[in-house]
């Protein structure tokens, strides 16, 4: 048990090590209430709004297929599953056999973790081919939204910072 707890709490002491001491953006004044001199300066405009171009094609949806995108790997779900395991590993045995289960309980739980939230961030989507009027064929995959897309139907594809959306062309 005494084990289990050390190994608990270098785990917490490795997570504290990344966590943000608060005082906000690098070199910012510490907040430990002292008042801090102001700087004077001429107020900035407020940004331009983003003026990107973007192309857009015609066409109707050949074939549509329902695909899986895959799920990410922030490498929470590592982290959470190597402490677990390794926990639950320095419960076996006695001495050696204690800290080797520990490694291994670690290792294996990293992996089940990092597994598990692969497979909880995926998502659906649709794989839709497109004939333009160029003739020429598209493939678009894209998450499933609330337009179901019918092969027949009259679309456009949006264009726009190497991103490709498919949009039904309402019937009129």
């Amino acid at each position: 048990m005494l084990r289990a707890a050390c190994v608990i709490a270098a785990s917490a002491a490795l997570l504290a090590g990344c966590a943000s001491n608060g005082s906000g953006e690098e070199g910012d004044p510490p907040r430990d209430g002292t008042p801090q001199p102001q700087e004077r300066s001429e107020p900035k405009p407020p940004p331009s709004p983003p003026r990107n171009e973007k192309t857009v094609r015609f066409g109707t949806v050949d074939s549509v297929r329902a695909v899986t995108l895959p799920g990410t790997n922030s490498g929470v779900g590592a982290v959470v599953g190597g402490v677990v395991g390794g926990v639950a590993g320095s419960e076996v045995g006695k001495g050696r056999g204690s800290a080797v289960g520990a490694v291994l309980g670690s290792v294996a739980g990293s992996m089940a973790g990092e597994a598990i939230e692969g497979k909880l961030t995926q998502r659906d989507a649709l794989e839709i081919l497109v004939e333009l009027n160029t003739g020429e064929l598209r493939a678009i995959v894209q998450e499933v939204s609330a337009d179901a897309f019918q092969p027949g139907d009259r679309v456009r594809l949006v264009t726009g910072g190497g991103i490709t959306r498919v949009e039904k062309i309402p019937n009129n």
